[in-house]
Formats: C-alpha cells, sequence, structure tokens
C-alpha cells in the first residue's frame, strides 16, 4: 500500500508537513505549484521538489529537470495571472539576493557564504540589490551584472549617492533601469537623448460632465523644443501619451514601447495627502523589460520621472538614433477643448 499526503497551508506549516510525512514512509504528495489554493493554499511542490532532491536522500519524479523549476513557477504565475511572490523559497527574485553591505562584500569574495544551495540548480540567478544598506561592493557588483563597468565611477561615491536618493524615497531595488541610468549619467561623455523643458498637466471636470485630462510637454531634442498635447484618461497617462508623442517625432523606436504595470507606494503615511510618494513603473518594447522609478510629494511628478528614466533607457538600450530632420512628421493636436495647445516644433532661443 502506498500512502500519500493532502496538506493546506492555514498553519504556514503545509511543505514541512509533507516533508515529515515523506521521512515517515509516505510516497505520494499533493500539493500544487507555487502553493495555490484555498484559504492559505496547498503545499507548495516547488519548495518540495527542491527540498526533496537537494536536502534529501530521496528522488522526486521526474528527476533532472530542477534547473527548469523557476521558470515553470513562474510560467504558472503567469497563467493564473498572480505576480509571482519575490520571497518565495528557490525561485522567487529576493531567493537569492542580497542587500546588506556585509552580505554584498562576502558574496562577492565567496558566492557560497550566504546561499544554502548554488541558485543555477533551481534555475535562479544571484542577485546584489544596490540600497541604502549596500556598500561599494553591492554597487560594483550589480552595475557589473547589468552589464555595466564603472569605467572612471567612484563606486564608493556613487554608493553614498544611493544612500543619500534612497534617504529620499527612491529605491533602486525594484528599479533597475533607473539604476543603470544613474551609472551611465555619470560616466564621462554621456550626452542625456533628450531633456523635458516643462510639463503641464489639467484635470477638469465642469457641470457633471465626463472627466477630462490633458498634458502639455516641451522637451528638447539636438537642439530642438517640441511643444505638445495629449489627452488621457487619467493625468499619468495623458502624460504619457504627450511624452511619446514628442519623442515619437525624434525616435521613432519609441513606438514600441509601452506601459506593463504601474505602482505607487506611499511613504511616509501620517503625511496624509502630503506624502512622500515612489512611483516604479514597468515598461516593454516587445524584446526588452525594464523598471524605472521616480518619487516625491506630487505624484503626477515622481510619474514624470519614472516615465523619463522609462523612455530614456529605451533609446539608451536599442541604440535609437535621432530621425533625420527631412524625415520627421508632426501632426497636428486637436484640442479637447477651447485652449488646447497643439504640437509645434521650434528652435531653441538662446
Amino acid at each position: 500500500m502506498i500512502w500519500g499526503i493532502h496538506c493546506h497551508n492555514d498553519s504556514e506549516l503545509a511543505v514541512a508537513n509533507s516533508l515529515a510525512a515523506v521521512a515517515a514512509g509516505v510516497r505520494h504528495v499533493q500539493g500544487t505549484i507555487n502553493g495555490y489554493g484555498e484559504r492559505c493554499g496547498n503545499a507548495n511542490l516547488v519548495s518540495i521538489l527542491a527540498d526533496l532532491e537537494l536536502k534529501t536522500k530521496y528522488e522526486p519524479v521526474p528527476v533532472g529537470k530542477l534547473g527548469e523549476l523557476t521558470e515553470m513557477a513562474r510560467y504558472v504565475s503567469e497563467i493564473v495571472n498572480i505576480a509571482p511572490d519575490d520571497h518565495q523559497p528557490y525561485v522567487g527574485r529576493s531567493a537569492f539576493a542580497h542587500k546588506g553591505g556585509v552580505h554584498g562584500s562576502a558574496t562577492a569574495r565567496a558566492s557560497s557564504a550566504y546561499q544554502h544551495v548554488d541558485p543555477s540548480v533551481v534555475g535562479n540567478v544571484m542577485r546584489l540589490v544596490v540600497s541604502e544598506l549596500g556598500g561599494k561592493a553591492n554597487t560594483q557588483l550589480r552595475a557589473e551584472q547589468l552589464g555595466q563597468q564603472l569605467d572612471g565611477v567612484d563606486p564608493k561615491a556613487l554608493s553614498q549617492l544611493i544612500k543619500q536618493l534612497e534617504a529620499e524615497g527612491l529605491a533602486f531595488e525594484g528599479a533597475e533601469a533607473s539604476f543603470e541610468l544613474l551609472v551611465k549619467r555619470h560616466k564621462a561623455g554621456y550626452v542625456p537623448p533628450f531633456a523635458l523643458c516643462d510639463f503641464t498637466v489639467l484635470v477638469e471636470q465642469r457641470g457633471g460632465a465626463e472627466l477630462l485630462s490633458e498634458a502639455t510637454v516641451k522637451v528638447e531634442v539636438a537642439g530642438e523644443v517640441l511643444h505638445t498635447a495629449a489627452d488621457g484618461n487619467g493625468p499619468v497617462n495623458a502624460l504619457d501619451s504627450a511624452l511619446r508623442k514628442a519623442l515619437g517625432a525624434f525616435y521613432p523606436q519609441l513606438d514600441a514601447v509601452h506601459l506593463v504595470d504601474y505602482k505607487v507606494r506611499i511613504l511616509d503615511s501620517e503625511e496624509a495627502t502630503g506624502a512622500q510618494t515612489r512611483v516604479i513603473i514597468d515598461s516593454s518594447n516587445g524584446v526588452l523589460e525594464w523598471s524605472t522609478m521616480g518619487s516625491g510629494t506630487n505624484i503626477i511628478a515622481a510619474s514624470c520621472l519614472a516615465l523619463c528614466d522609462s523612455l530614456e533607457y529605451a533609446i539608451w538600450k536599442t541604440g535609437a538614433e535621432v530621425r533625420r530632420r527631412d524625415e520627421r512628421h508632426f501632426t497636428t493636436v486637436v484640442p479637447s477643448r477651447p485652449g488646447a495647445v497643439g504640437a509645434v516644433r521650434s528652435k531653441r532661443s538662446h
């Protein structure tokens, strides 16, 4: 007779009880990928498979597939439309992440110092987090992991700047594209592909009519200034549309960039509506995915910072070049209300 076990996670013991049952002779373990299930979930087969193969004398069926564990866990999360748990054992993005300065420094010398298994065995990777707790080792190693050599950049000074920025509300842990841009901007010879001169966002509702959102932006590219307006279903959407419309005239590659996710976090809730706000934007061009951030007491301004970083990152990473003047096409914006601004190209006056 073959005994089996079926555990739920109401006491956070589903995996532990399943492993104890195997040790007692059970050979059939029921559970779900990522522990999805009613109430607090079922036994997480992802952790059980890794624990059995890496921590015990037993071999799960099938053998030799553990390297696909992370990919499988994330694939299932996509199917069920649940965001992956970054802190899930073995397969989470933070499962092998090192944030503190001591951790980062030790991991740089011996990767097994703070890792119970080799991340590659389960298809995951080690990640050094750049944060206010990290030292220059974290900063340098994380930059190198992202393909950024700190040539001509002092890692200690950069680390101190990161700590200062995070004290002001930024968080590079969840916005690695913004970190890459920070490194790039500190290198000699880097010229930003555009500059946001100014922007205006209007939200209007009169007499119970439909709520209207409109944004105008003025950007400078290669000495030229473009003033553009766009409507949106909200102030951030309008701002995003206006930025894309303006920059798309110079960099048509940005047409492929779209927003994947938009997250807002209140950092000091005791300040109520005047609280410091952090905005993180996930973007994609169909090939690459990246995250950028902005922070401030004004959610629109914070969103604008994150949007500008996202578009600058896309231009840099794709190697986009400014479209020649004779190839540019500017579409006049039809105002949604009296006084709205259309698309206007002008030379910057000095």
